[in-house]
């Protein structure tokens, strides 16, 4: 009992809800009837969304026998593309286990790397026998003693020392001991330079 004008409304329907599976099928029987150019491509349409294409079909029982065959071919379509779909998803869970093995294996070859240098730095230190010298001790000699000694008395800077040096009539040393004193202490400088003319005088004369 389709006719035009419901044709017209259907079609306005499935725009408004595209995915409205009866609107759909409806449409593909009443343009059929109504012999609408687009009679085929809702047919398609129509049977790419219905759930049951057997309801589809008997629907379509009066229909001639291209658009049957149009229905058939879509029901091949599909279970072709299902079974791609099962082909290519069984593709993915063999990529995905082939880079979970391969991943797995590259984590094994690198805990074996780790081994192998540790052993290697172990087999190094075995072939090479390292051993720790100890310095050798030197016998006990009096006039290296003597002169460090002297070396040592040398190195230490105090005014107390530069005034025996100068009561002992080692000016030389003394004004030695309060140039050093000088520049340890800037702030006596003034009295240390004095204290070094005096004894440059001294042994001028």
């Amino acid at each position: 009992m389709i006719d035009n004008k419901d044709v017209s409304k259907l079609e306005a329907l499935v725009i408004e809800y595209p995915y409205f599976t009866v609107g759909q099928v409806l449409l593909a029987v009443g343009m059929k009837r109504c012999g609408h150019e687009r009679t085929t491509q809702q047919v398609r349409t129509a049977a790419a969304m219905v759930p049951d294409r057997n309801v589809l079909r008997k629907l379509c029982t009066q229909l001639p026998d291209e658009y049957v065959a149009t229905i058939e071919d879509l029901n091949k379509e599909m279970a072709l593309l299902e079974e791609k779909k099962k082909t290519l998803d069984e593709l993915k869970a063999i990529i995905e286990n082939k880079i979970l093995e391969l991943e797995k294996a590259k984590k094994s070859q690198k805990r074996e790397e780790k081994k192998l240098s540790k052993a290697e730095i172990i087999d190094k230190f075995i072939a090479e026998n390292p051993s720790i010298s100890r310095p050798k001790q030197e016998f006990f000699n009096p006039m290296t003693a003597a002169q460090e000694s002297v070396i040592d008395q040398e190195n230490i800077v105090s005014e107390t020392l530069a005034m025996i040096y100068e009561k002992q009539g080692y000016f030389e040393k003394a004004i030695s001991i309060y140039e050093k004193l000088k520049l340890k202490y800037p702030e006596k400088s003034i009295i240390f330079a004095a204290q070094i003319n005096v004894l440059k005088n001294k042994l001028n004369n």
